[in-house]
């Protein structure tokens, strides 16, 4: 889609789009599509998209050829997967409220583990001695602020994170109930090859099982008792109404159609 625009771009004359005729591969976007869903900004897929054209651009078009390039991406990722958008949004702005009504984001996973973001504010303390002055920073106190930037933009990666691991338990928990070995580091699943096929079975029926749950609902529903008497001042809005009340289904994200089930026979999922 990225290219399909590229070309349209480029055939009304537009200069960075004709300077990037044949430069835009896979490799150029992969690594911006990957980390969409863990949160990457605009900045930090420029600068990626920036390093993969690196060479193939003249430095004096890198900047603007990359900022051409991460929009694009984004409009493309936004327009395709338009509901997985919506609930990373959805994430990040239940973050920010929670942050500014200065208590850091918490949640709990489905298999019932309390999950806490540690991003508070830092601090700079100086002290003086007769040899110098120092400089300090306090990288984290539980006791300050919650640092809203990184609370919002880390909600995201953190949940689906936490819904990885809560996947990666069950399977562990079933792969034990089967007398099989399963040993895991991050997303690769390891087991003995005679058992690779129960194993495959087992991961894809957990995941079922884990994303048949409403686990959005569920989220809201703990994010509204948790924090819905609380207050927050939104300063993005006009003078009367930045006194804002926690809501979080207001806007709710809406649910898709993908029939889940068709993971039980998919040959690629988890590959």
């Amino acid at each position: 889609m990225v290219e399909e625009q590229r070309a349209r771009d480029a055939a009304e004359g537009h200069e960075i789009a004709i300077n990037l005729e044949g430069k835009i591969s896979r490799k150029v976007v992969k690594q911006t599509v990957m980390t969409v869903v863990y949160g990457v900004t605009w900045v930090g897929g420029r600068l990626q998209i920036a390093k993969q054209l690196r060479g193939s651009i003249p430095d004096d078009q890198l900047w603007d050829c990359s900022a051409y390039v991460v929009g694009e991406v984004f409009r493309a990722l936004r327009q395709s997967f338009a509901k997985a958008r919506g609930i990373q949004d959805w994430l990040s702005a239940s973050a920010r409220k929670v942050s500014l009504a200065q208590r850091p984001m918490e949640w709990v996973t489905p298999l019932g583990l309390p999950v806490v973001q540690p991003y508070h504010k830092m601090y700079q303390k100086s002290v003086s001695t007769q040899l110098q002055g120092l400089n300090m920073r306090v990288a984290w106190n539980p006791s300050y602020p919650p640092d809203t930037r990184k609370q919002k933009n880390a909600m995201p990666p953190n949940f689906v994170h936490s819904l990885d691991s809560t996947h990666m338990m069950l399977t562990a928990l079933h792969a034990h109930r089967a007398g099989i070995s399963f040993v895991a580091v991050h997303d690769s699943y390891w087991t003995h090859a005679c058992f690779v096929n129960t194993m495959n079975r087992i991961c894809r029926e957990q995941f079922v099982t884990l994303h048949n749950e409403p686990i959005l609902s569920d989220l809201a529903q703990f994010l509204e008792h948790k924090f819905g008497d609380l207050t927050y001042r939104d300063n993005s809005l006009e003078k009367r109404k930045r006194i804002q009340k926690c809501k979080f289904r207001d806007p709710f994200p809406t649910i898709g159609d993908l029939e889940l089930n068709q993971v039980l026979d998919s040959t690629s999922f988890f590959s």
